[in-house]
């Protein structure tokens, strides 16, 4: 197989559209590269994330914490991202600002999602 052109030919372009499942992907794995800018952090290999997104609302999540749990596939077994999703505001109009990300703790996030009154709810 020959090698593509690392260039767009004259009078040529080049196309991409994707469905909503590799937008998702393509955002998940954006933040992911990018997680030391976004979340403010040195050392991005000692975290853990974990995503979700709400097509029809237009909204993603990605809720990162610093350590695995016991069982890797259970990093996260208290939060539930589609209620986080639903009640939570906005944390930020664009992922270039400072102050774009909030930190809760377990509790807080239990309020959340119980539906307890926070500052950050809508």
């Amino acid at each position: 197989m020959a090698n593509k052109e690392k260039k767009i030919p004259e009078n040529k372009y080049r196309i991409i559209k994707i469905s909503e499942d590799a937008l998702f992907e393509f955002l998940r794995e954006s933040i992911i590269d990018s997680q030391k800018e976004f979340f403010d952090i040195s050392d991005d290999t000692s975290i853990v994330t974990c995503f979700d997104i709400d097509w029809e609302n237009k909204s993603f999540i990605c809720v990162a914490r610093n350590e695995l749990g016991q069982e890797e596939h259970l990093q996260f077994p208290d939060i539930d991202t589609e209620k986080l999703l639903l009640k939570l505001k906005d944390t930020t109009s664009t992922l270039y600002m400072d102050n774009r990300y909030i930190e809760l703790t377990s509790t807080e996030i239990e309020d959340i999602q119980n539906g307890i009154s926070n500052q950050f709810t809508k």
